[in-house]
């Protein structure tokens, strides 16, 4: 089933979506479709932020889907463009040269060709 942005950004809440750094504690979810989905995420939290534009190749995420996820009561909402493609979060600067991991700062929208083909390099 698809769900418009819109609709996944104000399921998730301003609160999960407007954070600056994930800590690890406790994570808030909530039911959907019968699953458990965490409303706090660094990747919910970059395409809100940042947008769901590539920042390489601009290709636009346009909706989510709830995909399976490790443990079969939970799932989670993935970002794809009209054609298909997977939205990713991207590290600006790869943690292997120094950037932070867990910080939105810098993180940045990419498609999954454009993040597969920009490795562990910057733009």
């Amino acid at each position: 089933m698809r769900y418009s942005v819109t609709d996944v950004f104000n399921m998730l809440g301003e609160e999960a979506l407007t954070i600056e750094r994930m800590e690890r504690k406790s994570r808030k979810s909530l039911e959907v479709e019968g699953f458990q989905v965490y409303t706090e995420s660094l990747r919910y939290a970059t395409f809100y932020q940042k947008g769901c534009e590539c920042a390489c190749c601009g290709k636009v995420g346009t909706y989510f889907e709830l995909d399976p996820g490790d443990n079969p009561n939970r799932r989670h909402f993935n970002l794809y463009a009209e054609d298909g493609t997977l939205m990713t979060k991207d590290h600006i600067i790869p943690t292997s040269r120094g950037g932070k991991y867990n910080s939105v700062e810098n993180l940045q929208t990419m498609c999954v060709d454009c993040n597969r083909a920009k490795g562990a390099n910057m733009c």
